[in-house]
C-alpha cells in the first residue's frame, strides 16, 4: 500500500509540472560511476536515476538532453542561472542555502589519496595543517571545499582543470595528496590504467551524500514533483536496481 501511496503521488505531481520540468536545464560533469561518457554515451547511477525520473514525470526529456560541463563551470552556471539542475552535488551546510535540493542519490566519501611507496600519514587536521604537502583540489569541488573549511594554507592547495589531471599532478608526484570522492578516485585510476592497489586513503575528510542541487529560484512544484518521482522509484526498488548494474 506504501508503494502505491508514493506512485500515486508522483502521478498526481507528474500531470501538472511534466511541462514544466522539460523546462529545467540538467548539467553534468565526468564523476564516475554517477556521471560520465563512454563511447559517446552518457551513463552511470546518477544519469539512469534521472533518466527513470524523466521517464516517471512524462517529460520530453532523456540523457541525451542533458550537458556535460567541467565541474566549476557548471557549479557557477546552476548558482547564477534560474532553472538549472546540478548533479551529482555533495549536499553539505555551507551549500544548503545555496541551492534546492532533491535526493539522496547516494552515499559519498572524501578522502585525502597518496601514492602508497610516499608512507604518508595524516591523522588529524592539525597534522595536515602543520605539514608542508601540496594538495591537488577541482576548483569548487567538495574536497577545495572541505580544505577551505579546514584552513587549510591555500598555498598549498593546486586547482587542477579536471579529475583526470589531478590524478596525473598525483601519479607523477607534483602534488602529495589528491582531495576527492575516493570512489571516484579509484574509478579513475582503473579507466586510465593504474593500478589502485599503488594509492590509498590516508585521512577521510567528510563522508556525505549527493544531490541534485536546483537553482534556489527553482518552482517548488517542480521540485516536488522531482523528490516524489524519486521517492516512487526507491520504494518500488528501481533506485537499489540501479545501484546494482
Amino acid at each position: 500500500m506504501k508503494k502505491w501511496s508514493w506512485l500515486a503521488a508522483c502521478l498526481l505531481y507528474a500531470t501538472t509540472a511534466a511541462a514544466d520540468l522539460d523546462e529545467l536545464v540538467f548539467i553534468t560533469e565526468e564523476y564516475p560511476p554517477y556521471n560520465f561518457k563512454r563511447n559517446g554515451e552518457l551513463q552511470g547511477i546518477s544519469v539512469d536515476i534521472l533518466s527513470a525520473i524523466f521517464a516517471v514525470t512524462n517529460t520530453g526529456l532523456t540523457r541525451d538532453d542533458i550537458h556535460v560541463l567541467p565541474w566549476a563551470r557548471g557549479y557557477e552556471t546552476a548558482l547564477s542561472q534560474p532553472n538549472t539542475v546540478l548533479f551529482s552535488t555533495t549536499r553539505t551546510q555551507a551549500r544548503e542555502h545555496l541551492f534546492k535540493w532533491v535526493g539522496p542519490i547516494a552515499r559519498d566519501r572524501v578522502t585525502l589519496i597518496a601514492r602508497r611507496d610516499r608512507h604518508i600519514t595524516i591523522d588529524s587536521i592539525m597534522d595536515l595543517n602543520t605539514s608542508d604537502y601540496q594538495i591537488a583540489v577541482i576548483r569548487e569541488d567538495i574536497g577545495a571545499q572541505r580544505l577551505s573549511e579546514a584552513n587549510v594554507d591555500p598555498e598549498r592547495v593546486l586547482p587542477a582543470i579536471s579529475n583526470t589531471s589531478a590524478l596525473r599532478m598525483l601519479n607523477h608526484g607534483r602534488v602529495d595528496l589528491w582531495a576527492y570522492s575516493e570512489d571516484v578516485a579509484f574509478w579513475i585510476m582503473e579507466e586510465n590504467g593504474l593500478k589502485v592497489s599503488n594509492f590509498e586513503s590516508i585521512y577521510t575528510l567528510s563522508e556525505s551524500y549527493l544531490y541534485f542541487a536546483l537553482h534556489p529560484s527553482t518552482d517548488d512544484r517542480l521540485v516536488d514533483a522531482m523528490q516524489a518521482a524519486l521517492n516512487s522509484l526507491r520504494e518500488q526498488g528501481t533506485i537499489d536496481d540501479i545501484m546494482r548494474r
